[in-house]
């Protein structure tokens, strides 16, 4: 059975599919980017999903064995959002810490930031780091 356009049970179907105010805003929680972390010859590689961020809003530091990159994706659209049929993309503060599982060379790591995907290279070296400070790392 068709439910005629602009019936009443067409307009209570609508609010009820409809979010209007989301119960769970994805703005106010730190998300987790999706991420892979995968060894090649010389190098420790962490790559992550972070389409629709600013460089500028994206931090990389190394302290210890730990890498930690944090950030903020904001919605820059300017539309007027009335409901919410879906929503799944996560905007607001994001974080990750990664234990690196070697040594590392901290003076030649490189990170670059294309198509969405946040690429850190982290060379191997045979020897442990001699000072334990913290190493920003810019794109």
């Amino acid at each position: 059975m068709a439910v005629p356009p602009g019936s009443k049970m067409e307009k209570i179907f609508q609010e009820f599919i409809c979010i209007k105010k989301p119960f769970y805003s994805f703005d106010t929680e730190t998300w987790r980017p999706p991420t892979d972390v995968y060894e090649t010859d010389d190098a420790l590689v962490v790559k992550m999903v972070i389409s629709g961020a600013s460089e500028k809003d994206i931090s990389i530091v190394l302290e210890g064995n730990t890498l930690a990159i944090s950030g903020r994706r904001l919605d820059r659209s300017d539309d007027k959002k009335l409901c919410f049929y879906l929503m799944e993309i996560r905007y607001g503060y994001f974080e990750r810490s990664i234990t690196l599982p070697k040594y590392v060379d901290e003076t030649k790591i490189e990170a670059r930031y294309k198509n969405g995907f946040l690429t850190i290279t982290v060379p191997k070296s045979q020897e442990p780091r001699r000072a334990e400070k913290a190493v920003k790392v810019t794109l």
